[in-house]
């Protein structure tokens, strides 16, 4: 069969993390395919939390004011609470066990709006699928094929080649310089012979989307998941979660829902849509409510990664290279930031051939964070139940009679209350590392890829609750606001698309004369922006908050050399001596990204 059609790059997948690589990559000028072997998008609501990186990402693509219109209001998301129902027939039910906010709502607002231009955002996977394929299919330089199935996948030294079949059952061979597996492993990877390891069919979920009228029976129209501790279910796993879905009212009222809990692999009414309906009602003490069920899925919690994330010219992404629990909710958002990491760098390969050495640093710098990523949603799962059930005195084996007597005894006056009252407050702060990880969400780097590393650290920051933003490589930039001649802007808009920032100060002329003499193909992507520190500086680009002297962590003659994924790539606390060379030598480490062994000294960095 004769290869019909060509692509520099070819998209296995055409979920978020898939589309979104075709939108990144349209921005970049890339011509590419997606292929999509559903006939839609997903009918199933699946994730529904988006952390700040990943609106910064889906901002800088212009999809902010979309993404907006379609979340839930942000006063309906705030917090989460506990209950062991909405109502029920003794005075145990219906009652509240506690409440908490939550991803960047109340008591935390100021904590998070000082740390990005973009706030985290609720909208579930089938209302962003739509948006982002809508955004994809909008680009000339995308074909985006839905109901078309990758079959065969055939490497080569310059080239790959993948097997297209259709609806109709017609196939053609499509030929691309790279390959991106967004396909949640499905296909590339096993075509590929990668493994996946880490813990896989943990336990048995089920959840199911859909439609009742619950806005009477809510007692907190500020949550976004109500979990439930029932000792009838064995307590909160079993019990299960609810969370809303939208479309919202103008007054944040959502009709539509989804309800998952835990089934043993071999109970017959895990299939069994009644027996579901069942369910939702027992859990919610609503056996009245009338339920219009709209889907169910079945998934094993796991979380494993795979063994590499490259494999010649194909690169996995998303659910192809990591499969993560979804309490913290950082599933969906690390696939997105795997392709907002990979696009530029395939971009920049494609033209001129010397910087596909940028490729090599995606693994480098993807996988750690994936693996982090995957220990911590696993402990956020196992820390869930475990610590809400044990500081009740419930286990999954505790008779029920017995459960309600521990829950009893919550509410009871007197000593023993009070003690558990007191766990139970103290139960939620451990809990912050699934609702409020802002070091977790935000706080990632890269120790080792295409920058200049100074050394030291991890992945993800010991302390997962607090981000601390810094301008050592491989982190992202930090945000403050900036006056400009087009308005406000964040300090993560310094950066153009495919483009990198070297953002200099008071030695702007000096730092523009070492730049024009740097020959380096890497070089004619550096646009050089200057960025006072004040309004009296004269700089057309100025901090309006008083913060970015501090927050550059360089001199006033020093220089960051941002990303075009707004990741610090170099910097330089002041002026060297030689300029130009160290320029020379920052442009020329990160094209030949160093092993994660033997990072560069911060020295050496700087002064090149």
């Amino acid at each position: 069969m004769t290869v019909t059609d060509h692509y520099p790059v070819v998209v296995v997948g055409g979920g978020p993390v898939g589309l979104t690589a075709s939108i990144l990559l349209s921005r970049l000028g890339v011509r590419h395919a997606v292929f999509e072997r559903h006939q839609g998008t997903s009918v199933h609501p699946k994730a529904v939390g988006l952390n700040q990186r990943t609106i910064e990402i889906l901002r800088a693509a212009g999809l902010a004011d979309d993404i907006d219109a379609a979340a839930a209001p942000p006063h309906t998301v705030s917090r989460t609470a506990w209950y062991t129902s909405f109502a029920g027939p003794t005075p145990l039910h219906g009652r509240q066990i506690a409440v908490r906010d939550a991803w960047g709502g109340g008591v935390y607002a100021e904590e998070y709006a000082q740390a990005s231009p973009s706030h985290y955002t609720m909208l579930p996977q089938i209302r962003l699928e739509p948006i982002l394929r809508r955004h994809a299919e909008s680009s000339p330089l995308a074909d985006v094929v839905f109901g078309a199935t990758v079959t065969t996948v055939k490497q080569g030294p310059d080239d790959v080649t993948v097997s297209v079949t259709d609806a109709d059952g017609h196939t053609r061979q499509v030929r691309a310089e790279y390959l991106v597996a967004a396909d949640g492993g499905r296909t590339v990877a096993d075509r590929l012979g990668v493994a996946m390891a880490g813990p896989t069919n943990l336990i048995d979920m089920v959840s199911a989307h859909f439609s009742a009228d619950l806005s009477p029976y809510l007692p907190d129209d500020g949550c976004l998941i109500n979990w439930f501790v029932n000792p009838d279910f064995g307590g909160s796993i079993g019990s299960g979660y609810l969370y809303h879905l939208g479309p919202w009212t103008p007054e944040g009222v959502s009709k539509e829902w989804v309800f998952a809990c835990a089934f043993l692999p071999d109970d017959p009414e895990r299939f069994d849509e009644e027996a579901m309906c069942g369910r939702i009602n027992r859990s919610l003490g609503l056996p009245d409510l009338e339920v219009s069920l709209h889907s169910i899925s079945h998934w094993y919690l796991q979380a494993v990664v795979a063994e590499r994330f490259r494999e010649d010219r194909c690169f996995l992404v998303g659910d192809a290279a990591h499969r993560i629990p979804p309490w913290g909710a950082l599933g969906l958002n690390t696939g997105i930031q795997d392709v907002h990491n990979l696009a530029w760098k395939l971009a920049a390969a494609l033209s001129p051939p010397y910087l596909a050495g940028l490729l090599d640093s995606y693994e480098l710098e993807r996988r750690p964070v994936a693996l982090a990523v995957a220990e911590t949603s696993l402990y956020n799962f196992q820390s869930h139940g475990g610590v809400v059930d044990v500081a009740l005195g419930l286990s999954p084996t505790t008779p029920p009679a017995e459960g309600w007597a521990a829950l009893e005894t919550l509410w009871s006056d007197g000593p023993e209350g009070d003690a558990k009252r007191a766990t139970i407050q103290e139960t939620m702060r451990l809990l912050d590392k699934e609702f409020h990880a802002h070091g977790a969400e935000n706080g990632f780097s890269y120790r080792a890829g295409a920058l200049v590393a100074e050394g030291g650290g991890a992945s993800v920051p010991e302390d997962m609750l607090v981000y601390r933003p810094t301008s050592a490589p491989g982190h992202h930039v930090p945000h403050t606001w900036l006056a400009t001649p087009d308005g406000l802007a964040s300090t993560l808009d310094l950066v153009a698309p495919g483009r990198f920032a070297l953002v200099v100060d008071e030695q702007a002329d000096a730092w523009r004369q070492a730049l024009s003499g740097v020959v380096h193909p890497l070089a004619g992507l550096v646009d050089l922006i200057e960025v006072g520190s004040g309004p009296g500086t004269g700089r057309a680009r100025h901090d309006t908050e008083g913060r970015w002297a501090e927050l550059r962590e360089v001199g006033g003659d020093g220089a960051l050399l941002i990303r075009p994924d707004t990741i610090v790539a170099w910097r330089s606390t002041g002026l060297p001596a030689d300029p130009r060379a160290a320029l020379q030598f920052a442009l020329d480490t990160i094209v030949a990204p160093a092993d994660a062994a033997t990072p560069l000294p911060s020295s050496q960095a700087a002064a090149g």
